[in-house]
């Protein structure tokens, strides 16, 4: 055999083990290459080699495999893969990945516990602890109004959620926080919102429901926004309209006090100095100031009482009934009260025939939507007679029976929504109505308590004035004498 064809036999890739020989030919290089795995599975073992043709050179019959030491061998040509030797020790990068591993690895869902514990924590938090400070009506709109926008815009639920709690404050922000957990766990969100009755009341949980079941929450929630917004415009005006007598009020209770506490006891010295009978007036205002200026803290102390008493008596249902049916016989406040409440009613129930609510279950939700006990009451007599198979207007009839709660008009209205099977948009009318009423009494009922404020403070001043003035002529006149 030519030094040539030696050579190149020499220079072929030849792999050994400690207790046998094994050749490695071309056709199983390739293999390897394809496939380090299975490097193993193409060597001979044993067996007597037939040496093949490398690179065109025929080896000698009388050649015996050449056997070396097992290190890496380097291959001048291009033709022939150099395989890497095998080891008894297993390299973990070169060991390739199986396919069951690989499938059990992307089967296996990625938890994130230090997020899922910090939202249990949360929620244990909201439970446990009570807040003080609730949601206002004007939070309760501009959530219900963001979140319908933002869901019309294609996000998502819990998405559209967390838009809303990021530019919310306080109470509304940590519930809502708790919310986007629940719905995120897999439960609707008039379920989640059921854990916080206190910040969603039965008229928002129940318009939610309703968009949920049928498809259409975010126009479920403009309806909502919109009968919101209208409610905390008609509780605005009240307040604004009140807020100038209560001003009034607190200011002449408070300069009174200032003027028995600190100027009367001085006038007090000066007039028992002189031995001169004192008109009525003086004596009461004096023993006023007296018991002011000796038991001033006890006077408080029953004032302070006496508000949170009839606070606690306020809070009791039988006692709120009775205070809210003398509210509604009043001459201002009366009109203004049931005005108010015709106007909710009305914008509540409308609301919810439009969102193809049932006509019992709706007033089930809308006695549950007012605070005001005589309508809640003469609503639920209404729903019983509905579920009888009467008319709602037949229901009213049995309810307010002194027509006290429901005005002619109103009934009117409901008459003909029910005739012409427009009763959703008779209601919506009805509410529009009362509204701008409503809107009317109170710009001018500052007007109408001016007259009335302004003669109170007077009757005060000028009693104060009598009673002190007078007793001078009775001092100069001992004086003179």
């Amino acid at each position: 055999m030519s030094n040539e064809g030696k050579s190149e036999l020499e220079s072929a890739p030849v792999a050994n083990s400690t207790e046998k020989t094994a050749t490695i030919y071309p056709a199983a290089t390739k293999d390897i290459a394809k496939n380090p795995g299975v490097a193993d599975a193409n060597l001979t073992v044993d067996d007597k080699p037939t040496i093949q043709s490398i690179n065109g050179v025929a080896p000698d019959a009388d050649i015996k495999p050449i056997t070396e030491t097992p290190t890496p061998v380097t291959t001048p040509s291009p033709d022939i893969t150099t395989p890497t030797t095998q080891s008894t020790e297993k390299v973990p990068t070169a060991s390739p990945v199986s396919p069951v591993e690989k499938a059990d690895s992307t089967t296996k869902p990625k938890t994130n516990n230090g997020d899922e514990e910090k939202q249990k924590h949360l929620s244990k938090k909201l439970n446990s602890i009570d807040i003080s400070f609730g949601v206002s009506l004007a939070e309760k709109v501009f959530l219900a109004k963001h979140l319908s926008i933002i869901l019309k815009s294609g996000i998502s639920l819990p998405e559209s959620l967390r838009v809303v709690a990021d530019q919310s404050k306080g109470k509304l922000r940590k519930v809502l926080d708790d919310v986007i957990f629940k719905v995120e766990s897999g439960k609707a969100l008039n379920v989640a919102m059921s854990d916080h009755k206190d910040v969603f009341d039965s008229l928002f949980r129940n318009m939610i429901k309703i968009g949920e079941k049928s498809g259409s929450l975010d126009q479920s929630l403009t309806y909502l926004a919109e009968q919101l917004e209208k409610d905390s415009k008609l509780v605005g005006k009240i307040k604004s309209a009140s807020l100038y007598p209560t001003i009034v009020l607190i200011t002449a209770v408070g300069v009174g006090g200032g003027i028995s506490y600190f100027i009367l006891p001085k006038l007090t010295k000066l007039f028992t100095s002189f031995k001169a009978g004192l008109p009525l007036p003086t004596r009461m205002l004096l023993w006023f100031s007296k018991s002011i200026e000796k038991y001033g803290v006890i006077w408080l102390a029953v004032l302070i009482a006496l508000v949170v008493g009839v606070w606690l008596l306020l809070k009791i249902k039988a006692v709120r009934g009775v205070w809210q049916r003398i509210q509604i016989s009043l001459p201002i406040i009366g009109k203004l009260t049931i005005g108010l409440n015709l106007a909710r009613f009305s914008l509540t129930l409308g609301t919810l025939l439009k969102s193809s609510v049932a006509i019992d279950e709706a007033l089930s939700i809308t006695s549950d939507a007012l605070d005001f006990i005589p309508y809640q009451n003469a609503i639920i007599i209404m729903k019983n007679e509905v579920s009888k198979g009467k008319t709602m207007l037949e229901g009213i009839e049995v309810a307010d029976k002194k027509r006290k709660l429901f005005d002619p008009s109103t009934r009117a209205m409901i008459r003909v929504g029910e005739k012409t099977g427009t009763l959703n948009n008779s209601l919506v009318y009805i509410s529009k109505f009362f509204q701008d009423e409503v809107d009317n009494i109170t710009q001018n009922l500052a007007t109408s308590l001016e007259p009335i404020l302004l003669i109170i403070i007077a009757l005060v001043v000028g009693f104060i004035a009598i009673a002190i003035i007078t007793p001078m002529y009775s001092i100069l006149g001992v004086i003179g004498g």
